[in-house]
């Protein structure tokens, strides 16, 4: 384990989204080789960010339909 945690894992509540840092410039843009021609590790990565992108968004509807569950279970 690092000496030094991150302060977004110590106040991270379990289950919660962690919140996203800053992120270093990137030297080239995303997808694309210096002389243009996509390489076949773009798609793969590309693939890896859909599936990423689509879990978060089903993982937050379930958390949507949980809370609208619960709130409507107490009344509010």
């Amino acid at each position: 384990p690092p000496a030094d945690p991150s302060p977004h894992r110590l106040c991270q509540l379990r289950g919660a989204e962690p919140t996203p840092g800053p992120r270093p410039p990137r030297g080239l843009p995303s997808g694309k080789r210096r002389d243009g021609k996509p390489n076949s590790l773009d798609l793969t990565f590309h693939l890896l960010r859909e599936f990423l992108e689509m879990s978060r968004e089903e993982r937050l509807a379930q958390k949507a339909l949980s809370n609208k569950l619960l709130l409507q279970s107490i009344g509010k």
